[in-house]
């Protein structure tokens, strides 16, 4: 049986996992696992094109009963300037072939656009139709955007994120930025308000000076995770072991699933 990240009880925390060998992949993994980490983001854009392949990524999202979603972003080895979206999107099928639990699809897929949100009509047809067929096989569907240069209103980001669930995703997903206390209060503002609006699971997330202190209160307001690390310089993102302290002390009320 597939896992799954709609079955998780919220909020969990998910480790991201920055490799550059399916070796390397795994070790992650497993350390964070024991550290607390309910599920994994696994980032394959650091791996050599060759292992890119059923039998690596099988080995990997099996190596843990927990949910794993693969990461095929527009950077290192699978930059834009070397592979199309159209190749990128075979990347996710054969990923989801493999056991990944999800894919995360970027808001901008087959159309970079500003805040990784297409607006080109032929464009979101392409990306239903590949939300589409990810389902039919059993997984779940992230859409994603990153603009950690802004700072939107909540009304526009609630805007943004009711885009994304028309388009058949299961998790809306965007990261901005939190660099003032007067926008990390509109930050927590806006969690407060993507509770309220939205229909489904929200990962809301933001970059910044104030940038950890919004994602470890934002589980708090709404959203269905937060993100950990195993290694040191992966942005924002605290450890995986401080994070879980802080998830389980400010969410001490909550009864979580054990195992």
């Amino acid at each position: 049986m597939r896992p799954s990240f709609l079955q998780l009880r919220e909020p969990y925390l998910a480790a991201i996992i920055i490799e550059s060998t399916p070796e390397q992949t795994i070790n992650s993994i497993l350390t964070c696992e024991h550290e607390g980490a309910e599920a994994f983001v696994v980032d394959l854009a650091g791996w050599d094109r060759a292992k890119l392949t059923l039998g690596e990524m099988t080995r990997v999202f099996h190596c843990s009963g927990r949910p794993m979603m693969p990461l095929f972003y527009r950077s290192r080895n699978l930059a834009a300037d070397q592979i199309d979206d159209d190749a990128r999107a075979e990347l996710m099928i054969l990923a989801v072939e493999a056991g990944a639990a999800a894919c995360d699809i970027m808001g901008d897929m087959y159309n970079p656009s500003p805040r990784e949100r297409t607006l080109d009509k032929a464009a979101i047809e392409k990306q239903k139709r590949l939300i589409e067929r990810i389902h039919a096989m059993g997984a779940e569907v992230l859409m994603s955007s990153h603009a950690t240069n802004e700072a939107p209103s909540a009304e526009e980001v609630l805007d943004h994120m009711s885009d994304f669930v028309a388009r058949g995703v299961d998790i809306p997903k965007i990261v901005l930025r939190a660099e003032t206390k007067a926008e990390l209060l509109e930050a927590f503002r806006t969690t407060v308000l993507l509770s309220q609006e939205l229909k489904v699971p929200f990962v809301h997330l933001c970059s910044g000076r104030y940038g950890r202190l919004q994602r470890y209160v934002a589980p708090s307001l709404g959203a269905t995770l937060t993100f950990g690390v195993r290694n040191p310089g992966q942005g924002p993102q605290p450890f995986v072991s401080a994070a879980r302290g802080v998830l389980d002390e400010l969410n001490w009320h909550l009864d979580y699933l054990q195992g």
